[in-house]
């Protein structure tokens, strides 16, 4: 008498090469997944730092116009602290003409923000009314590079 064999089901190794081939996929997945959460985050700290600069500049403006100091808001810091801070997040400063001699650099918390218009920030900014330069000091982009920027048309 001849047995047949039954073929239903699935081989031990066919199993095993479907999980290798769904965990490749997943793997991807997350991989892309990631990549577009830190591209997201790092777009959303570069329009919150061109948000401070535009912020700051309308100060600087309005300070310019009536003379009032109330405009310009934060806490006067010493060159000295900028360039520390700055040499420790490898930004090069913007040289300064000697002519612009009152261009005194100011560091701008919570409250600050607050007061130009920008609200829910978690971050602190080191900010020069004159120049236009903004620089991040909590935060850095994910591939680690310093958020500033300047503005120098700001000195004519």
């Amino acid at each position: 008498m001849y047995k047949s064999i039954n073929n239903k089901g699935v081989t031990i190794v066919s199993l095993t090469i479907i999980i290798i081939i769904m965990l490749i996929l997943a793997s991807v997945g997350v991989n892309i997944g990631i990549k577009n959460i830190k591209s997201v985050q790092d777009s959303k700290l570069t329009a919150e730092l061109q948000m401070v600069q535009h912020a700051i500049l309308e100060q600087y403006t309005k300070y310019k116009t009536t003379k009032d100091v109330v405009y310009l808001v934060g806490n006067k810091i010493t060159k000295e602290e900028v360039n520390k801070v700055a040499n420790e997040l490898g930004i090069n400063l913007l040289e300064i003409p000697e002519t612009y001699t009152n261009a005194e650099y100011y560091k701008l918390d919570k409250a600050s923000l607050v007061a130009i218009g920008i609200q829910d920030s978690k971050d602190e900014y080191i900010i020069n009314y004159i120049t236009g330069e903004v620089m991040n000091i909590t935060e850095k982009l994910s591939d680690n590079t310093p958020l500033y920027i300047t503005a120098t048309s700001n000195l004519i």
